[in-house]
C-alpha cells in the first residue's frame, strides 16, 4: 500500500480532509506535511490545491492578478519537487499543484483566466466538458470527451520543460490547459480536483475520480 505525502498548508478555510479519504477510498495511506524530512517516509507526492496563489517573480513578472501569495508554501514545495525529481517518485499537482509543476520546469502562468466565470469555485460544485490528448497517458485513461468539477482563475500560459499538454478546455475562441504530464518522469499535473470528484454524489464522477486516482497511484 502507498504512503502519499499531502504538501498541504492548512488554514482555517481548508483542512484538505477530501484528500486522505480520497486516496483512503482508493487502497492508499497518506499523511499532510510540509516538512521536507517527512518525504523519506512517502511513496508519492501529491501538491494538492490552495486559494493562495504562486508568486509570479518565479517565472520573472510582476503581480498583477495573484492573491494570498505564500512564499513559504512556494520554497517548501519547490525543495519537496526537487526530492521527487531526484528519486523519481510519482507526483500529481492538483489545480494550483499543476501550475505549480509548470512553473517548477519553467513554464509560466497565465494570473487571471479571461474566462475565468466559466472555472470559477462555486456551490454547488461546478463541473464543465474537457477533451484529452490522444497519444497522452490521460488521452488512454479517459475517452476524448469527458467532465470534470473546475474552481480556478489562473492556468497554465508557456508549457515547462519536458512537460506536454494531455487534456484541453475550449469555448469558442478560448483554450485553457487542464493537464499536463511530463515526458520521461511520474509526474501528472491536472486542473480538476479528482480528490473531491471521488467523494461527489453522481455516480459517474464518482467512479471518474476514482479511476483517476487508482490509476495514479499505480505509476
Amino acid at each position: 500500500m502507498k504512503n502519499v505525502m499531502i504538501a498541504a498548508w492548512i488554514t482555517d478555510d481548508d483542512k484538505y480532509e477530501s484528500y486522505p479519504e480520497a486516496l483512503k477510498k482508493n487502497g492508499a495511506d497518506s499523511f499532510i506535511s510540509l516538512n521536507p524530512a517527512d518525504f523519506s517516509k512517502a511513496d508519492a507526492l501529491i501538491l494538492p490545491g490552495s486559494f493562495q496563489d504562486m508568486n509570479p517573480k518565479l517565472w520573472g513578472e510582476e503581480n498583477t492578478h495573484c492573491h494570498d501569495v505564500n512564499d513559504e508554501l512556494d520554497r517548501i514545495q519547490w525543495q519537496l519537487m526537487e526530492m521527487a525529481v531526484k528519486d523519481k517518485k510519482p507526483v500529481l499537482g492538483v489545480c494550483r499543484g499543476m501550475q505549480f509543476i509548470n512553473v517548477f520546469f519553467g513554464g509560466t502562468l497565465i494570473q487571471h483566466l479571461p474566462s475565468s466565470e466559466h472555472h470559477g469555485a462555486q456551490k454547488p460544485e461546478k463541473y464543465h466538458d474537457l477533451a484529452t490528448v490522444k497519444g497522452t497517458a490521460l488521452g488512454n485513461l479517459f475517452p476524448e470527451r469527458t467532465t470534470v468539477n473546475t474552481r480556478h482563475h489562473q492556468g497554465v500560459g508557456v508549457i515547462g520543460n519536458g512537460l506536454k499538454v494531455s487534456a484541453l478546455w475550449t469555448f469558442g475562441d478560448d483554450t485553457v490547459v487542464e493537464a499536463i504530464e511530463h515526458q520521461e518522469l511520474p509526474i501528472i499535473g491536472v486542473q480538476w480536483h479528482p480528490e473531491r470528484m471521488c467523494l461527489a454524489g453522481d455516480p459517474l464522477i464518482q467512479k471518474s475520480g476514482d479511476d483517476f486516482l487508482k490509476w495514479w497511484l499505480d505509476l
